[in-house]
């Protein structure tokens, strides 16, 4: 006899450390006030870049209110990853981001955390769209036909 009880599929731990450099941060006035950051890390030397990102209402805004956390800074964070992807919709149109995203929750940087700053604004371009296609077109290759009998 089968089992017909429901199991619940609870979140695992997930606790990832990463590092890159601040992409943008903003105090956004919302809902009390918070802040939202993304940092960009590059998975490989000269390799795909993943962005990361993050909201805080406490202990790393105060760090952002005091001028801590600026464009360009090298971090390392370490959180609970909640969300990835490499997609979004607009206009009924599925757009591919140009780096994957990651979410995280829980974020701190911890002692040693805090990379340098640089010495003017760094401009890292922002995140460009490429279209994936939703259409439903012929196969590239056709299927090959039989020549001849193998009887």
């Amino acid at each position: 006899m089968a089992d017909t009880q429901t199991y619940t599929n609870y979140a695992q731990f997930n606790t990832v450390s990463v590092t890159g450099r601040i992409f943008h941060s903003e105090i956004v006035n919302k809902n009390g006030g918070f802040l939202s950051v993304s940092v960009i890390s590059t998975l490989s030397e000269d390799g795909q870049e993943v962005e990361f990102t993050f909201t805080n209402s406490n202990g790393l805004m105060a760090l952002a209110n005091k001028g801590g956390l600026p464009n360009g800074r090298i971090v390392t964070l370490t959180g609970h990853i909640t969300t990835c992807s490499e997609t979004y919709e607009k206009n009924g149109e599925t757009l591919l981001l140009k780096r994957p995203k990651i979410h995280m929750t829980g974020v701190q940087i911890l002692d040693g955390g805090l990379g340098p700053i640089p010495n003017k604004d760094v401009n890292i371009a922002s995140n460009n769209v490429r279209k994936v296609s939703t259409k439903k077109s012929a196969p590239v290759d056709s299927t090959p036909e039989m020549v001849g009998s193998a009887h």
